[in-house]
């Protein structure tokens, strides 16, 4: 990501820091950031913040899909829906994690609505170890998931935003142009590296309009 925006906008000094999502979009907003990635829900609960100089872009809607073990019989679907996982065992995510609010939305679709949970991780590479080590579930964004896991579709499910987020007026619109393309090429990039996410990309291409224009096979593909 570092090299992508130091390219995109010809300016070596380009730094990167790793915050939590509301800490992101607070220091964007005191001006202690220039620009932020974060997810919608960030931006949904600062909305209550007296005259919240942000804006915003959209990067991509992630859907939200299921982390099972290598090998789970249910890894083989093509899809599967909310109401057959509820006799799954379950990691789930920190009450202050900002995947927490999502994974609520989609339990409401289980029968029952809350399924036993083996563990509250703080965030997708922890879940994503117990998934792999303990056999457990984990709801995920495709591009939260790790390689040594199953990533399989859900039907109606959930999505989740990625935005960059910036302080009106803070930076001029020709750099924010930039810095959105080079940063939804960087996403359609990581995205192609996953070969069932990038599949259902390709297949739903009306559900991913920000990143069209890198839809096209890459070279030698």
């Amino acid at each position: 990501m570092l090299d992508a925006l130091r390219s995109s906008l010809s300016a070596p000094e380009v730094q990167t820091e790793t915050l939590s999502p509301d800490a992101a979009v607070d220091a964007v907003r005191r001006g202690a950031l220039t620009v932020a990635m974060v997810p919608g829900v960030a931006l949904d609960r600062a909305s209550d913040v007296a005259e919240l100089p942000l804006d915003s872009a959209l990067i991509a809607r992630e859907p939200v899909w299921l982390a099972l073990p290598q090998g789970h019989p249910l890894s083989a679907g093509d899809a599967v829906r909310p109401a057959d996982l509820s006799a799954l065992n379950w990691v789930c995510y920190a009450r202050d994690h900002w995947f927490h609010t999502i994974e609520n939305r989609m339990f409401a679709r289980f029968e029952p609505a809350r399924p036993e949970v083996l563990h509250y991780a703080d965030g997708h590479h922890e879940a994503m170890n117990w998934v792999r080590d303990a056999g457990a579930a984990a709801l995920t964004t495709p591009t939260g998931a790790t390689s040594d896991v199953s990533l399989v579709p859900l039907r109606d499910t959930e999505s989740s935003e990625m935005l960059v987020v910036w302080r009106r007026g803070s930076v001029a619109r020709a750099t924010l142009q930039r810095l959105v393309q080079a940063v939804r090429q960087y996403y359609a990039e990581y995205a192609r590296s996953i070969p069932r996410y990038w599949a259902w990309i390709r297949e739903h291409p009306d559900d991913f309009k920000e990143l069209g224009m890198f839809l096209k096979p890459a070279p030698g593909i």
